[in-house]
Formats: structure tokens, sequence, C-alpha cells
């Protein structure tokens, strides 16, 4: 039989005055790289309901949601939910990487949460299911699914982006464990399978290059094993360690692409297609992301901060969209003044 499948949200109140206070304490303690801590990562959109919301109704099958936070939950958060498990960053992460500002260290130490279930779904605040996602989607037959496609690493940008250290990082240690030449002789059939369409000629174009070099990652929740990230760390202490003491992004980081790409590279994986659509949010595309809402074109959207000049505007359009095929409240949210807990009226 296959295992449950759970699923680990992550959340944090940006309008909450003691995190902030802490945050700006320790801000001040160090210098921190601005384009990986940006304060648009911790704007608030007010829309973590639709999240719950489209989790009960499109992915129905969850086992429970485990949601981590540094101790914050919204008023309308139902503790009282069985499919519903609230996780202080006390209760999993080491005290001496405490407190953490850095979403890295929060994603890499889930393994440690003890209640975790083998297969869990590592799920973000920013993703937004909007039609219905089977089971298979995320794992068949106890195995993740995962696009393997193999790219070139791009080094463009300024020397601060973080994101692109901990990409080299992640792809050190990958090549550091796996052998390139032997992955794809173990696993031909995974690496050329006709799911990824078109995108199985940078797989062929990339076979004579003697190591992995980067690969394409979607913006989508991802399938993860919880023994994967475990042997990780076991493999890799030190580096482990090490970098979860860096209380924000920092250029020592590893990534939760790193679990993705170390599932694909062991050969423990179901060749997938993923078919959710990523933006980064703003006035210029809001209109279009609220028609594929209402459309349901795509099972998942991931819709990222931007530099949002007309910020109200891009969150009401998006907002009544949601709204639009996710009007009832969900078994997360507290219950009505009248004992309903299904009402059209955020």
């Amino acid at each position: 039989m296959d295992q449950p499948i759970d699923l680990v949200l992550p959340w944090v109140d940006s309008n909450d005055p003691e995190w902030r206070e802490q945050k700006n304490f320790y801000e001040s303690q160090q210098a921190i790289i601005k384009e990986g801590n940006s304060e648009i990562r911790y704007q608030n959109w007010d829309n973590l309901q639709y999240v719950f919301r489209g989790i009960e109704k499109f992915m129905p099958w969850v086992n429970r949601v485990f949601f981590v936070t540094c101790g914050q939950k919204p008023d309308w958060l139902n503790e009282k939910c069985e499919k519903l498990v609230l996780i202080d960053h006390s209760d999993y992460i080491p005290p001496k990487y405490l407190p953490t500002f850095n979403s890295n260290v929060i994603e890499m130490n889930y393994f440690r949460i003890p209640e975790l279930s083998e297969n869990f779904i590592l799920f973000n605040d920013d993703l937004f299911p909007v039609s219905p996602i089977e089971e298979e989607y995320y794992f068949l037959n106890d195995k993740p699914c995962a696009e393997a496609i193999e790219t070139h690493f791009t080094l463009k940008g300024e020397m601060n982006i973080q994101m692109l250290y901990s990409a080299i990082n992640n792809m050190v240690l990958i090549n550091k464990y796996f052998d390139k030449k032997k992955v794809l002789k173990e696993n031909w059939e995974k690496w050329l399978s006709p799911v990824y369409g078109e995108r199985v000629k940078q797989n062929i174009e990339l076979l004579y290059w003697q190591n992995f070099e980067s690969f394409v990652y979607p913006h989508e929740a991802k399938p993860i094993k919880k023994s994967i990230l475990a042997e990780i760390w076991n493999k890799e202490y030190d580096l482990m360690d090490k970098f979860s003491c860096n209380k924000f992004r920092s250029y020592s980081d590893f990534t939760q692409q790193l679990i993705t790409i170390w599932q694909i590279c062991s050969g423990e994986f179901v060749p997938h297609k993923f078919k959710g659509k990523f933006f980064e949010t703003d006035l210029d595309n809001c209109y279009e992301i609220a028609d594929i809402i209402k459309a349901q074109k795509v099972p998942i959207l991931s819709l990222n901060e931007s530099t949002v000049t007309d910020f109200e505007e891009v969150k009401n359009v998006i907002t009544s969209a949601l709204d639009s095929i996710l009007p009832d409240r969900s078994m997360f949210e507290y219950e009505d003044e009248y004992g309903c807990n299904r009402k059209t009226n955020t």
C-alpha cells in the first residue's frame, strides 16, 4: 500500500510587530544580501485562506497539512481541524539555528519533524491549487514524480545574486555523489521519456557532458522523500550545519532544489511533466492571472512577489478571481458566528 502523503506549508506574518522587531535586530547585527532578503518576500497578500481552500477542494487526498511558523497563526485558522498540524520552528529546528529568517534553513530541516510522513509535498504560501490535482501528480508507487531535464548553467546577473550561489552549491554536491554516465546508463529510459515533450532534446544534447551542470526546476510544489533529505544531512552534516546558522539567505546556502535533483540522480523517481504556471505578479499581468484562475486552465499557480507599484489593485484583482472559484470556507477555517463553516463572504 502506498504511504500517506502529507503537505508542509511554511508561513510568516510580516505584520507581527514582535517578529518585525526581532528581524530588524538581527539584520542590524550582520551584513545581509539585499537581493535574497528583499522586503518584497514578506509582503502580505492576505490570501492564505485560498491556499487552504484549494488544498481541501482540489487535493482532498492529502493526509495532513503541517503548518510551519515561528509561533504565528492567522486569526481564522481552525486549530481543531483534524488534518491540521501546527509546527513551531522550535519544534524541529535545533536551537542553535534559531531564530531564523532564512526559508532555506526552514525547508532543509523538515526531516526533523517526527510526525511528518516519508512522502510529503513541499508547498509554499504563494502556490494556489485552482483545479483538481490527482495524487499521482506528485507520487506514483511511493516514488516522487519529477522532470529529469538537464540545462546549461547560466552565469547571469550581479555578483550579489544569492540564488545563483545556492544553485552552484547544490550542483557541486550532486556531482560529488553522482557519476553522470553511470546515472544515465542505469536510468536512460527515464531521462529520455517522451513525457517531457520537446525538452527531452536538451538531455540528448547534453549526453556527452561529463558532469551535471544544472536542471530545469519548475516553480511548483515538490514531492519529497523525507529519507532523502535525511541522507543529504548524514553525508554532508558539516555543510548543512554551517549553512543552517545563516539567519538570512546567504552565499553558502543550499536549497530544496538539491533534494529534488538528488532524488532524480538516485533513479528513484517517475518521469513527469508539471503543468502549473508561474508568474511574477504585477499590474501588467494580474488580469491574465485572474482569467487563468477563473477558467481553471492549470492545476496550480505560483504567484511570486515582484515590485508592484499598484499593489492594492493587483491584490484585489487576484483575490477576487480566487474567491470566484473558492468562495466557501474550508475545514481549516473557523466557523462563522452562526456555527456555519460555509460562507461566501470573506
